[in-house]
């Protein structure tokens, strides 16, 4: 999987060195201000030195992004500096790495993620470490408890659908490879035995789909075997994980400034009271995600500060309309992006 884009290896001089993608320039400046925000939070300092960088990485695929920032100092204490992700859970934002030890202090170039989702989050390796998702943060992942079950019945099914009428050389041992694969994850995530079995008696025929009462535990038992699978393709090489984000808007980008619309965006009455939203950190998220759709509408500087303005109640929509007749049009069309796909508290 390529993924040292998506999260690491992105100091200030290597981006300099990048050819000039303005979408990528647009996420990283988004990824800085709404790191700022969080980091002084956490850390008490509102400075992110030049050597600092932060980045937008969608772990859960989402199509709301976490925010990973590495933040700089000399002999960094792993406290106030080094390495935070932060999660959008519920109704704020939680950094979620504080608890694993020395994952502060791990250089960022050794950061990257995993193949295999784990509880609806991609694994992250980090070092020597392998961390995963407990359904609330990120914990070293030999932590958790792996299961050994029978998967006789399992393998021979999952060959069965895999495999061809005419199969061409060499698939026998790949999809051989790619069920023993999965097998060896479910293991790992503590697949239960009854899980398993009923995920085998899908991949024959005549299987009996669960209703009534029974049909949510079955959804959830199916996107984490489907999960598995992904991984294994994409561990293998065969596949990658589908890209969550969406971008409603097709226009080309300009490189833009988003500090002044979120500082003003999250602040806004009808951003808070929002019945999605209800919360400062919340009002943060979805004021990321306006600003990372905006530009695919094609607004420009002008409108995006236009915008600013009027959330600092300092201008009225018809002034906003009357400097730049499509400011609003973008604002409302990403608004209905961004509100349609928030996720739930």
């Amino acid at each position: 999987m390529a993924f040292a884009m998506a999260l690491i290896c992105v100091s200030p001089v290597a981006a300099q060195q990048q050819p000039e993608n303005i979408p990528w320039e647009n996420s990283m400046a988004i990824a800085r201000k709404m790191a700022a925000i969080l980091l002084e939070r956490q850390t008490g300092s509102k400075d992110l030195p030049p050597t600092s960088f932060a980045v937008e990485v969608d772990l859960n695929l989402d199509g709301f992004p976490e925010i990973f920032a590495y933040r700089y100092a000399p002999d960094c204490d792993g406290i106030h500096c080094g390495n935070f992700l932060f999660v959008l859970e519920g109704d704020s934002y939680q950094e979620v790495l504080g608890d694993i030890p020395g994952a502060r202090l791990v250089p960022p170039d050794k950061i990257g993620l995993s193949a295999f989702k784990r509880n609806g989050f991609l694994d992250i390796q980090s070092d020597q470490m392998t961390i995963g998702w407990d359904g609330k943060r990120y914990v070293d992942a030999s932590t958790f408890p792996a299961s050994s079950l029978d998967g006789a019945a399992f393998l021979a099914a999952c060959q069965k659908s895999k495999s061809s009428e005419q199969p061409a050389e060499g698939e026998a041992e790949r999809v051989s490879a790619a069920c023993q694969c999965q097998f060896n994850r479910f293991q790992a995530t503590s697949f239960t035995q009854p899980d398993l079995d009923m995920y085998t008696a899908s991949l024959g025929e005549n299987f009996e789909y669960p209703t009534g009462g029974k049909e949510i535990a079955w959804q959830a038992l199916l996107k984490n075997a489907e999960d598995v699978g992904t991984g294994c393709d994409v561990a293998s090489g065969k596949s990658q994980w589908p890209p969550a984000y969406f971008n409603h808007g097709d226009q080309a980008q300009q490189k833009l400034n988003f500090d002044g619309f979120l500082d003003a965006c999250p602040a806004q009455d009808f951003i808070l009271t929002n019945h999605k939203i209800g919360s400062p950190d919340r009002a943060l998220g979805l004021c990321g995600c306006l600003a990372r759709e905006m530009p695919t509408q094609g607004i420009s500087q002008e409108g995006l500060d236009l915008l600013a303005q009027y959330y600092r109640n300092e201008i009225s929509d018809a002034d906003v309309e009357a400097q730049d007749a499509d400011a609003l049009i973008f604002h409302d069309k990403a608004s209905e992006a961004c509100l349609s796909q928030f996720p739930g508290k």
